[in-house]
């Protein structure tokens, strides 16, 4: 009896190593896996856009960063970074210091998305242009603004001298290449709307016109395809630029109401203006009193000029648009921004 249990003994203590060591191994699986969870953000823009974070980034900010970076184009050779965030303002939301080869980036924090705000129709806008400027040397990169014009907004940028023969009409010399700047503007105007609305059908491309005394305005070509800017609306001094953004949006929105709103929207919306058809030389009228415009032009044109006005002082200036107009600043966040933003590719517009 005595070998019998000395047996036993023996064999409890030569199974007790093996069965700590199994579950020493188990309990640990799992912290792995998590960890490595939490850091695949951190892990992704390493491995493919040489971007590494420092220890003032949560999990939450690196997953945001990563989403804004695979919208940028694919093959960018990007130089190897490290990212800080501070909690004080930063100028353009991102500051770019070149140390040997090595870019330091600082982000401020306020332009990280906001969640939960219907007030913020596209949460990712900042920290997108942030990013933007950063692929593109600080917006000197002209191969890269060009790529991200076409990528994702599907407007090409052709050189004046390389315009197509409608659009020149035989008069080449009234014509200019966009600056850098201007092209940096306009993509930040373009990610304000939803992103379903970032490509527009029919919108192929734009030129920038020298102005003269007939053509000194901005205009958007519907049946041609493309946005003739007027050159002087990005000569404008800082103080004015916020009127250039309303321009450029307003140009944008024509294009929405002749290709992406259905027949029942500009139906309600030419209601909620009162506007009716009649012999007029714009074709229309309204019942309202100008105060319910919030500009001239907007009283005197028709439903389509009213409604890019409105959507221009929506993006650039809505307190001017819920003064005079509340119900238009609620019938284009309603009817046209909250709709449009829950879809996500310009497929589905149609």
């Amino acid at each position: 009896m005595r070998t019998i249990s000395n047996f036993v003994l023996l064999a409890i203590i030569i199974l007790q190593p093996s069965c700590y060591i199994s579950g020493y191994q188990t309990v640990n699986k799992n912290p792995t896996s998590q960890r490595e969870k939490k850091y695949a953000s951190h892990l992704a823009l390493e491995e493919k856009y040489s971007v590494y974070l420092d220890a003032t980034w949560t999990t939450k900010d690196a997953a945001a960063l990563l989403k804004v970076f695979e919208t940028m184009p694919l093959g960018l050779n990007l130089q190897f970074s490290r990212w800080h965030i501070s909690d004080e303002d930063v100028e353009n939301g991102i500051e770019i210091e070149s140390k040997d080869k090595l870019k330091l980036v600082t982000m401020s924090r306020n332009i990280f998305p906001v969640e939960g705000s219907e007030e913020v129709l596209s949460p990712d806008k900042d920290l997108h242009y942030a990013v933007v400027q950063y692929i593109t040397e600080n917006g000197t990169n002209r191969a890269v603004i060009e790529l991200i014009m076409q990528n994702r907004y599907g407007i090409d940028v052709p050189s004046h001298t390389a315009l197509p023969q409608r659009t020149k009409n035989n008069t080449p010399k009234g014509y200019s290449d966009f600056g850098n700047d201007d092209l940096m503007l306009i993509i930040s105007v373009l990610e304000a709307f939803p992103q379903a609305l970032h490509k527009t059908p029919q919108l192929k491309y734009i030129v920038r016109r020298i102005d003269t005394e007939e053509k000194g305005i901005s205009s958007a070509m519907i049946s041609r395809g493309y946005i003739t800017f007027a050159e002087s609306i990005f000569l404008r001094d800082p103080y004015h630029r916020h009127d250039t953004r309303k321009i450029i949006a307003h140009e944008k929105a024509h294009f929405l109401w002749w290709y992406v709103f259905n027949d029942q929207l500009k139906l309600d919306w030419a209601k909620l203006g009162g506007w009716f058809r009649d012999s007029s030389e714009s074709g229309w009228s309204t019942t309202q009193e100008r105060s319910a415009f919030v500009t001239e032009y907007a009283y005197t044109e028709n439903p389509d000029e009213d409604m890019a006005e409105s959507i221009g002082f929506y993006f650039v200036y809505p307190d001017k648009l819920r003064s005079c107009c509340p119900e238009k600043y609620e019938f284009i966040h309603n009817r046209i921004m909250l709709t449009y933003s829950k879809l996500y590719t310009p497929s589905n517009l149609m």
